[in-house]
């Protein structure tokens, strides 16, 4: 199910210092757990500004998927003080502190003689406080490299002493409260309502939604209807919308997820709503539609360049199109169902290299209103209407093979509901019947319920929005509440 990994590129050691913008592309897009580690060495080691960039890539791949770097060849190169700045990261994404532990005593076991003293620096990375007690006390107190390292045993004394007596975190102990702190995750679902003009964030570490804004200060927020969302940069933006259905609009908006600032952008060249908007190699895409002129779908696209504020149209779609969903994977743009007289099952996907849309075999079952994404190397379409009843089924693409084969069906049927990975899991989002989010895991081929409460009404756009230096902001307390136990 997972596609082919890329062959790795040339080692490092290879690579010229005047390595062009071309080439960095070609290393940024090949990054993997088995290189990641060598190509951000070779990035900070030279003081070029083309390789700035591949610097941060690289950093933030380690972070992201530090589980699985952590087993690799060249994690054990690592020098202390570049596994301390990994570990120390508020960011690294694991599923459980203990993992970070194991990481630390693998890197010290390889060279135990050399390494042994290197705890007093890399323990105090670890968040102790996320761990169980009892593994702290079997496990970590009583190490042999722990217990040698008189400054580290301390350490973990202290942190015992906090969660037997919680009083102690807000004295003036000198206990670090690092380590209670809970690392971030590295992505935030968002969504936005479309009638209670809200912005909740989804937390899937604690499964809890938290308010960002409300009310946001939107000129007539009554126009934004039927609109759609995408995540480009540090922004969140709004594009298209209409207060009737013979109301289409062009304007597009743009909230800063960094300020919280809305700022209007250049509108699109045709008004268009319930329209399928993607992100694409830095690119805006919107495709489809309504039109209002005689009441038909659009199969008109058109692109936006962020960095001069400009639409501009590219190849239409084979089919018109509106209330279907849409996805990119292998650098192309795929776009599924939707409306046009009839509930299509039609898909083809767009080539930005050549500017052309491409008919391929069509799903099994029509949807309009369905969430389609891309999710281990496979197109995921779900849910959906086919014209008389809302769907809880769901199906996959594989574009290897060009065919589509079932998926199991979701827990619930959902109307008006958004769709998005993160955390290596398929979330779909709906408010419709109460808040209720449900994923999907390829790892046991399963949907399950994460969140369900009571919400009124509303329909909801959702974004997966990462890399921000206040992702604290949009994430639950980051302090772990540490509760009373015996002594």
């Amino acid at each position: 199910m997972i596609a082919e990994t890329p062959p790795p590129p040339p080692p490092h050691t290879q690579i010229s210092r005047t390595t062009s913008s071309l080439e960095q592309i070609f290393l940024k897009d090949h990054l993997c757990a088995e290189n990641c580690i060598g190509l951000w060495q070779f990035a900070k080691s030279w003081n070029i500004h083309i390789l700035f960039q591949l610097k941060y890539e690289a950093f933030h791949f380690i972070c992201e998927n530090f589980e699985e770097v952590s087993l690799c060849e060249e994690f054990l190169q690592l020098a202390v003080q570049e596994l301390a700045d990994i570990l120390g990261q508020d960011d690294l994404t694991v599923t459980q502190e203990i993992t970070v532990y194991q990481s630390v005593l693998r890197w010290i076991n390889h060279m135990p003689e050399e390494r042994q003293g290197a705890i007093s620096t890399l323990l105090p990375k670890v968040r102790l406080g996320l761990m169980d007690k009892s593994y702290i006390t079997d496990n970590v107190l009583n190490n042999d490299v722990v217990k040698t390292n008189p400054e580290s045993h301390l350490l973990v004394s202290d942190t015992l002493k906090v969660m037997s007596q919680p009083l102690l975190f807000c004295s003036e102990s000198g206990i670090n409260n690092t380590l209670f702190c809970r690392r971030l995750p590295n992505a935030i679902l968002l969504m936005f309502g479309l009638f209670s003009m809200t912005i909740d964030a989804f937390d899937y570490r604690t499964n809890s939604w938290i308010t960002v804004q409300t009310h946001p200060s939107l000129e007539n927020p009554m126009i934004h209807l039927f609109y759609s969302t995408v995540f480009l940069g540090r922004c969140f933006y709004i594009v298209g919308s209409g207060l009737r259905w013979t109301d289409p609009s062009n304007r597009v908006w743009k909230f800063n997820l960094v300020t919280h600032t809305w700022q209007e952008m250049s509108p699109m060249q045709e008004s268009r709503y319930l329209m399928s908007v993607t992100v694409l190699k830095g690119y805006i895409y919107a495709m489809g539609g309504y039109r209002n002129d005689d009441g038909t779908s659009r199969r008109t696209a058109e692109r936006y360049h962020p960095n001069i504020n400009q639409w501009t149209f590219i190849a239409s779609m084979n089919e018109e199109r509106r209330d279907a969903s849409c996805t990119t994977l292998n650098n192309k743009i795929y776009i599924c169902g939707g409306w046009n007289n009839r509930v299509l099952n039609t898909v083809e996907y767009y080539n930005p290299d050549t500017n052309q849309w491409t008919l391929i075999t069509p799903m099994g079952t029509p949807r309009c209103g369905l969430g389609v994404v891309a999710y281990m190397g496979h197109i995921f379409a779900v849910g959906g209407s086919d014209g008389s009843r809302y769907l809880r089924s769901a199906e996959a693409f594989d574009p290897v093979t060009n065919t589509w084969y079932d998926v199991p069906e979701m827990v619930h049927t959902h109307s008006f509901f958004d769709i998005a990975v993160m955390n290596k899991r398929i979330f779909v989002v709906s408010c419709s019947t109460g808040k209720i989010v449900e994923c999907y895991d390829y790892s046991t081929n399963t949907w399950s319920m994460v969140f369900s409460g009571i919400d009124h009404y509303d329909e909801v756009r959702c974004c997966v929005i990462s890399g921000l230096p206040n992702m604290a902001e949009y994430c639950s307390p980051l302090f772990k509440d540490i509760r009373r136990t015996s002594v």
